[in-house]
């Protein structure tokens, strides 16, 4: 059974040997390797990253970075990253309306909720009005599928349950129904299905329960869905991504990113997300989005290849 320590501490081991005047790469085992899919040029390093998915056109689905206060939104097509006035933001969470412009609920600094909405077919957000006796917040839980009348947030030990709905286009109400206590402080959690999955103090937890040992600074906890056991992605040690599947602490690996079809890889990921909404083309089946720690482009996998590849 591998403990904390041991996790943490989990290195890559890359060995190339020549073969006729060429290299060629062997993975050691603790290391899984993805094949990139395509790329977005950025330079917007970012803190956070999430999806505002749009029901009527998968194609137009922005993505979402969070970097230093500041909101940006580019796409799985392409296209410079471009600021959003959204406030000071320490975090957001994209939503789906069914046949209407996509919604995004973001924190401010102090932890307190904003909204913006789609106003245009550029996509270009603007404020909505809030209507909330909602308190403050240490983050949201992100969702595999874009959540659509429920978000999840945390706060310190508590997992709290908040409804959404609109008066209008202008206006969107929240409220607070439910509030779970976990026994250690919450630093990182991920929504798939009925499941709320959380990193608590070196514990990965699921639904309150304990169910392995994580790296003690791992973040940006998500997953990829599968018809076994969920596999978790996170980041560690900065710039190392691993993953995890449940209840199989002997499961860890690094994650490298392996080139792909005229597409450069990468070992180092700064962020990672796992999206199954709809992005339109290669990516009508989700993706994950990570980012490269070096040139800050977005690196975006195919999310069946990747479930295949990391239920191995």
């Amino acid at each position: 059974m591998i403990n904390t320590q041991n996790l943490t501490a989990l290195a890559l081991a890359l060995c190339l040997s020549a073969c006729n005047g060429s290299q060629q790469a062997e993975t050691p085992s603790n290391v899984t390797g993805l094949r990139i899919t395509a790329e977005v040029a950025t330079d917007v390093k970012a803190e956070r990253i999430s999806v505002l998915p749009n029901d009527i056109a998968p194609w137009l689905s922005q993505i979402l970075l969070l970097s230093d206060g500041q909101l940006y939104r580019t796409s799985a097509g392409g296209g410079k990253a471009q600021a959003v006035n959204a406030g000071d933001v320490k975090d957001m969470i994209g939503l789906m309306r069914k046949g209407k412009a996509g919604t995004a609920l973001t924190l401010t600094k102090a932890g307190k909720i904003s909204a913006l909405i789609e106003k245009d077919d550029e996509g270009r957000l603007a404020r909505m009005n809030v209507s909330t006796k909602a308190e403050s917040y240490d983050g949201f839980c992100q969702n595999l599928t874009a959540p659509n009348k429920q978000v999840i947030a945390y706060s310190g030990k508590d997992i709290i349950t908040l409804d959404v709905s609109y008066e209008s286009d202008q206006v969107v109400t929240i409220a607070e129904t439910k509030r779970d206590t976990l026994p250690k402080r919450i630093s990182s959690c991920h929504v798939s299905g009925e499941s709320v999955f959380a990193i608590a103090n070196g514990q990965l937890v699921s639904n309150g329960a304990e169910i392995s040992p994580i790296a003690s600074d791992a973040h940006n906890l998500t997953s990829i869905a599968s018809t076994t056991s969920p596999t978790f992605l996170f980041n560690q040690n900065g710039k190392t991504l691993s993953t995890l599947r449940t209840a199989q602490a002997d499961s860890l690996r690094k994650v490298i990113i392996e080139d792909g079809l005229s597409v450069t890889g990468t070992q180092e990921i700064s962020n990672v997300f796992t999206t199954a909404d709809n992005l339109g083309g290669t990516f009508s089946e989700g993706a994950i989005i990570a980012q490269d720690a070096k040139t800050n482009r977005l690196i975006l996998i195919a999310r069946p290849f990747a479930q295949r590849t990391l239920s191995e």
